[in-house]
């Protein structure tokens, strides 16, 4: 048994603590924590910071702190007991005596008597003391656990003991977790965030980083303290620092040398076989790690589901930068620099055909399970391009209605050679398909002309047709974002004659599409009916993606028609289809997310509207569609406005500008953009940019040129800088044409903003009867879809018709509609037309009524009482009683019917 005086007094002192260290009071204070629970264990992988964080934390707490360092030595029990009462010794020479007596005595003592003395003795301390064993990893010895288990049990309540290890140690942790007697910190908390990162590389490392490649190493090395030391040593003295950042990977020699000597060496043969081989792998599940080490690689691994998961749990428990990606547990991803190593490993350990096998089993077991995306991952790894073209060819229609779209073009686009994609006509036209998805055109179209010659020549058949057909269709969408949309149409009726009525997955496709280029050319019956049927066929086979495309595409319609109540349903139903699917078709939720936020901001809901669009906007990268993107970020825009964030309002359309100048797009998205820019130009007074503008409208729409619904919106815009400008009779004669337009086609949404645009100009032009009629037909038109924003976004000039109108609508149902509105106005709003402000003339007082006194003025003319005016302004009753008394003061009157009479005196009141 070893003596007391023979311990080795580097394990039982408090690490050196270096003054220049990374703030980390988050972590320090978790640890504080653990004083108030018997048990604190930090638990992560090598290299993050454990010993330092734990030392540095227990120095500042001003409470005796025993250190104890283990190492494999100390997994015979005696040398445990032995070093951890000498370690109590270095705290408090009077701790342990009888301990340690029983230890050094010549007869064999029983380990639990010892350590029984030991609790005792510290039972009799009134003050708080705390224990750290470092590297507890070492230990693996059953009795030293079943020792440090007992201690944990009986300790009295004045010892507080911290554990560090790589690995979770086999103590009783659950139930020290359920009792609340358990603070834990891991690889997740240890990681450095970018500020601390920052701190590491620029202040302590001196090296004086731009952020953005401080975030680029945070990011590669997840965190990992010791591979963004080894990055700044390897960086010391370099002049291509974006270079090496860029190509900062598990083969830097540093990082290797470490991976080597501290994680992959201490492993057993068959652990070890078992990282190397499933490290080709992104994503870790035992049925697919069974895949990959059936028998016939290497060195012959066998192994059932089983032992893989029982593998994988190994691993996970003993931290090998395994990175768990569910709460279950049955999917992992090894961390981004350890795979690196692993790969550049199994390189040199396996012949180039062995780990072209790998990837192979890799791409079976995907294709087998549904995975298609991944199935043609692998596939490209390993360089089996006819594999790679019958995964596409065969699954293509089903990866578009899944809404994996940008994983397609992400795996797969420019990893094949052209002239291997020109060979096969289908791959040509999948690969048109998706340059048109994102707006890619002049790709698109070139694929279309190589697509067609190989059709052409081959022998006329049922299967030609349905190529021939699919060409057309997407010919259709080029066309259509080319601008002409008749033309387009065409081609897609076409389409839908030669693809086969059984290939329902094409039929849906080229359904919607039709049904969309309808809604484009203001043909709404008709897209309707295609959109219904399609969305009939959508549920018949299961469809997620294109049901939802047809509801948004519906629901949009039903907004020009003046019916958003009913639009909002079809986005509910949207979202039903997408809840019962289980919501992982993100692309979809972000179409239902983005439509409902538009409605919730026309009806003034504008904080909730923002969360929504920007959940939208979160989602819409797995869609990957511009057109979708730009009314996602016009949406904002006009979000932004009716918040007041004019930057933020700029910011959203100068993406979706970035968008429609950088990708092909439809109309629609076109159309939205331009009025969304000359919306916030208005605001922003910014009339050099305007001028330009209206001077480029010019040339695209001579005088004598019919109108056409697709220039409808940028045609209302115009009419709104006609205003702006002071050309009332410009914008009168304008605006006449657009409204007998919008009325033949049914468009009462656009209606709505035609004639509240037609009021302004009319009273502008001196004719505030003719603006009076036109104000309540707008007000009749809007009520039954409660439009709100549309009326809020004139500001000042419509508040102030709207008050006039008021004082001449006699008993008119739209009265309470119309106060409703004025009691949402912003005092300080401005209008969207420019932010020249109108008077609210009040006859001839010499202390004018304020626009919130006039709404009151109009309630008490009404009959309503002060509790009703309160309800219906959602104002306190002592804000109503305010009010009522400044009105008698400006108005010189006594009572209510006072007030009423001289505002009628004077014309403030019909």
């Amino acid at each position: 048994m070893q003596k007391p005086n023979q311990v080795l007094h580097t394990k039982i002192c408090l690490p050196f603590i270096r003054s220049s260290l990374v703030g980390r009071s988050r972590l320090q204070q978790q640890i504080a924590l653990g004083l108030r629970v018997p048990l604190t264990v930090v638990i992560a992988p090598a290299g993050f910071g454990k010993t330092t964080l734990v030392a540095s934390s227990v120095a500042g707490f001003g409470l005796p702190v025993t250190w104890l360092s283990l190492d494999k030595n100390d997994n015979q029990i005696e040398r445990f007991l032995n070093y951890l009462v000498a370690a109590f010794q270095v705290t408090d020479p009077g701790i342990g005596k009888e301990a340690e007596q029983l230890l050094a005595g010549i007869q064999h003592v029983p380990p639990d008597t010892v350590l029984t003395s030991l609790i005792n003795n510290l039972g009799t301390l009134h003050n708080d003391m705390i224990l750290v064993l470092d590297d507890y990893h070492f230990i693996s010895s059953q009795d030293v656990h079943d020792k440090v288990t007992f201690l944990l049990e009986h300790c009295p309540g004045t010892l507080h003991l911290v554990i560090a290890s790589r690995s979770d140690p086999p103590l009783p942790l659950a139930r020290l977790r359920a009792r609340g007697q358990l603070v834990e910190l891991r690889a997740a908390d240890l990681r450095f965030t970018t500020p601390e990162a920052a701190q590491f590389l620029n202040e302590i490392m001196d090296l004086r980083l731009d952020i953005r490649w401080v975030e680029a190493l945070e990011e590669r090395t997840e965190g990992w303290i010791a591979g963004l030391q080894m990055a700044a040593l390897s960086m010391r003295e370099r002049e291509d620092v974006r270079g090496f950042i860029e190509g900062f990977s598990g083969t830097n020699r540093y990082i290797l040398d470490y991976l080597l000597e501290e994680v992959l060496a201490s492993q057993p043969p068959e652990v070890k076989r078992f990282l190397l081989y499933t490290s080709i792998l992104e994503r870790l599940t035992a049925p697919l790690c069974e895949a990959i080490l059936e028998d016939g690689v290497g060195d012959n691994i066998s192994s059932t589901h089983q032992t893989c998961q029982q593998t994988l749990e190994y691993l996970e428990r003993a931290n090998l930068f395994l990175v768990p990606l569910d709460d279950e547990r049955q999917s992992y991803r090894y961390h981004h620099l350890f795979a690196d190593l692993l790969r550049t490993q199994l390189q040199k350990s396996l012949r180039d055909e062995e780990v072209t096998r790998l990837h192979l089993r890799a791409s079976e077991w995907h294709e087998q399970n549904g995975s298609t995306l991944e199935a043609i991952h692998y596939a490209s790894l390993a360089a089996d391009f006819e594999r790679i073209e019958r995964l596409i060819e065969q699954n293509y229609t089903d990866m578009l209605n899944r809404g994996e779209m940008s994983g397609i073009l992400r795996f797969w686009m420019g990893k094949l050679g052209k002239e291997l994609v020109y060979r096969r006509p289908w791959l040509c036209l999948y690969q048109a398909f998706s340059h048109s998805w994102f707006g890619q055109l002049e790709e698109a179209s070139l694929l279309l002309k190589e697509a067609e010659k190989r059709i052409r020549s081959e022998e006329p058949g049922s299967h030609t047709r349905s190529m021939l057909g699919y060409h057309d269709y997407v010919q259709s969408r080029v066309t259509a974002m080319r601008g002409d949309t008749q033309r387009a149409l065409a081609f897609c009726l076409r389409a839908r004659e030669n693809i086969p009525s059984t290939n329902l997955g094409l039929q849906i496709e080229v359904g919607i599409t039709l049904g969309y280029e309808y809604f484009l050319y203001g043909d709404f019956s008709s897209a309707r009916r295609v959109l219904n049927e399609m969305i009939d066929v959508c549920h018949s086979v299961g469809a997620i993606n294109n049901p939802v495309a047809a509801y948004a595409l519906l629901a949009r319609i039903h907004v020009l028609q003046g019916r958003l109540h009913d639009a909002y349903d079809l986005f509910e139903k949207a979202a039903g289809v997408v809840d019962d699917a289980g919501r992982q078709y993100l692309g979809a939720v972000s179409l239902v997310e983005v439509g409902k936020a538009a409605l919730l901001c026309e009806w003034n809901d504008v904080e909730t509207a923002r969360v929504r669009v920007e959940q939208g906007l979160e989602y819409l990268p797995s869609w990957g569609k511009a057109d979708d993107f730009v009314l996602a970020y016009t949406t904002l825009s006009r979000i932004q406005l009716a918040l007041g964030n004019t930057p933020d309002a700029a910011s959203a359309v100068e993406k979706a500008d970035h968008l429609i100048r950088a990708c092909g797009v439809f109309s629609e998205a076109r159309s939205e953009v331009e009025t969304a820019r000359v919306k916030l130009w208005l605001a922003q007074e910014a009339w050099p940019a305007i001028e330009r503008w209206m001077t480029a409208l010019e040339n695209r729409f001579p005088s004598h040129e019919l109108l056409r619904y697709e220039d409808e919106l940028t045609r209302i815009t115009q009419a709104r800088v006609f205003i702006a400008q002071n050309k009332p009779d410009d914008a009168i004669r304008l605006l006449s044409c657009l409204e007998e337009s919008a009325r033949a086609g049914g468009r009462e949404g656009r209606l709505i903003e035609i004639l509240i645009l037609t009021a302004r100009a009319l009273q502008a032009a001196g004719d505030p009867r003719q603006a009076d009629i036109a104000l309540t037909k707008s007000l009749t038109l809007a009520q039954p879809g409660g439009y709100t924003r549309i009326f809020l976004e004139e500001g000042d000039p419509l508040q102030w018709l709207l008050t006039q109108w008021l004082a001449h609508a006699g008993d008119s149902s739209l009265q309470n509609y119309a106060v409703q509105l004025l009691s949402q106005f912003d005092p300080d709003c401005h209008s969207i037309s420019g932010t020249q402000k109108n008077t609210f003339p009040s006859g001839a007082l010499l202390d004018p009524l304020s626009p919130r006194e006039l709404e009151v003025l109009h309630l008490l003319a009404l009959g309503r009482t002060n509790p009703e005016i309160a309800r219906q302004l959602v104002v306190a009753r002592g804000t109503v009683k305010a009010h009522t008394a400044s009105i008698y003061r400006k108005l010189d009157a006594g009572n209510r019917t006072e007030a009423v009479a001289r505002a009628r005196q004077l014309g403030i009141l019909p």
